[in-house]
């Protein structure tokens, strides 16, 4: 069966657990670094939206090429399909290691943006300096999974996942208790696990990618990806303005949070990580859907694809909200996993009530936007996207936070009005149907 004729569930059913998976890395670091100090545990999550920001920036440009490739595909043109596949395994690592050579000097500079001093400064900066060296490792890492999936082989990347978080837990323990002969190592041990994971992440999968997918790196795949390359940037570029658009705005949130207290820095980062429970549903429907809908451009049959989109749609809001229901009813025992303060607790229940009403929209605009992209119509979120959310997204945020003295849960609603701005302006460009006209096939 052709990966454009399957249906949603059965390729994004290992996605829900491969994300799920990738969402526990950061809940466990946190564990590990609580378990240190929640100085530590503040420091380094702090740093989140930073991380999210470049890894974002890579995973838009991967998913981009994975696109371009599906629709050869669906288009049955293999031979371009495997010449886009080199072109961006290539690209992604170079900008991988680009942005490693631009993060370490910059160190310290970014943690004093975050605001942080003290104590949280110093672990965030030893982190960072760290986990910055495996930037190329977690470019390969996220290209990789996108292009197995492209080819509907979703259940190799749980492997490689499961793998993955098995030996990071693992290195963890190692590294933070000093065992095997290993000093003990703190944030720094917690950082190295993670640089390792994603090294080990990418062995794994270039192994599926090369004898699983069959896939041939060849000589002549470079001299044709010039053919390739512009399209690639052309949809590549504008892909990544506005997810890197949106951990930046995520970055000055977190900013104006540590302007409330280390209590509420502390418990926006525990809550974050329980919050981000409801998303993996909406991201494993949307990573399916994208993946489909890129196929079925590429065999231009639009009117399945407007079909499969709506079914998404649907299942991804739907599902936010259940779980984003489910989490918040169960906020205070969560939290307590990792503080037993009862203002965090207090601070971090209001939040997961706050994210109910966030997720449902956060679902749509990640099923619509991951469409648009699919279909080589990234300009549209890109700008308008971008424009919406430092425009009526922070206008929010600071009137809920500031003017009406919300605090916390002022920002927390003011993300959840973000995410319903954009959701709307996006259908709207769904709807029009001007994304047909933006195939590369």
């Amino acid at each position: 069966m052709q990966v454009k004729d399957r249906s949603l569930l059965s390729l994004s059913w290992p996605l829900f657990i491969t994300f799920g998976i990738g969402t526990l890395q950061p809940m466990m670091d946190s564990w590990f670094l609580s378990r240190t100090s929640e100085a530590a545990a503040a420091g380094v999550g702090a740093l989140m939206p930073v991380l999210g920001a470049i890894f974002m920036a890579i995973l838009a440009f991967s998913q981009a090429g994975a696109s371009i490739a599906s629709q050869f595909i669906g288009a049955q043109r293999p031979k371009q399909a495997g010449t886009t596949q080199t072109m961006v395994l290539t690209g992604s690592l170079l900008l991988g290691v680009a942005i490693t050579l631009v993060t370490i000097p910059l160190v310290d500079q970014i943690v004093l943006w975050m605001g942080l001093t003290g104590e949280a400064a110093k672990h965030a900066a030893d982190f960072l300096h760290i986990v910055s060296l495996g930037f190329a490792f977690r470019a390969l890492q996220g290209t990789l999974t996108a292009l197995i999936a492209t080819h509907g082989l979703t259940i190799w990347n749980l492997f490689g996942n499961i793998i993955t978080i098995i030996s990071n837990a693992a290195m963890n323990v190692v590294f933070l208790n000093g065992y095997l002969g290993f000093p003990q190592m703190g944030v720094k041990g917690v950082a190295i696990a993670t640089m390792l994971s994603w090294l080990l992440a990418s062995v794994v999968l270039l192994t599926v990618l090369l004898f699983k997918v069959h896939h041939k790196i060849r000589s002549t795949d470079f001299k044709r990806s010039r053919i390739i390359l512009p399209d690639w940037i052309r949809i590549g570029f504008p892909a990544a303005v506005e997810p890197v658009s949106f951990q930046i705005f995520q970055v000055v949130l977190t900013a104006l949070v540590v302007h409330l207290g280390i209590t509420a820095m502390t418990a926006r980062i525990f809550s974050a990580n329980f919050a981000m429970l409801a998303v993996i549903l909406s991201v494993g429907l949307s990573s399916g859907n994208q993946i489909l809908v890129a196929h079925l451009v590429g065999a231009h049959d639009f009117k399945k694809a407007n079909r499969r989109l709506h079914q998404s749609l649907i299942a991804g809001s739907a599902s936010g909200l259940i779980v984003a229901l489910v989490v918040a009813f169960c906020g205070e025992h969560l939290l307590t996993f990792y503080t037993s303060d009862p203002e965090i607790v207090r601070l971090g229940r209001l939040c997961l009530w706050c994210d109910v009403a966030l997720q449902p929209f956060k679902a749509a605009n990640m099923v619509i936007t991951s469409a648009l992209r699919a279909s080589g119509d990234s300009k549209f979120p890109a700008i308008v996207g971008s424009g919406m959310m430092w425009t009526c997204g922070l206008g929010t945020a600071l009137f809920l936070a500031f003017v009406l003295d919300l605090g916390l849960v002022g920002i927390w609603l003011g993300m959840a009005s973000d995410e319903f701005y954009r959701s709307i302006v996006n259908y709207i460009r769904w709807r029009s149907g001007k994304w047909q006209k933006y195939a590369v096939v």
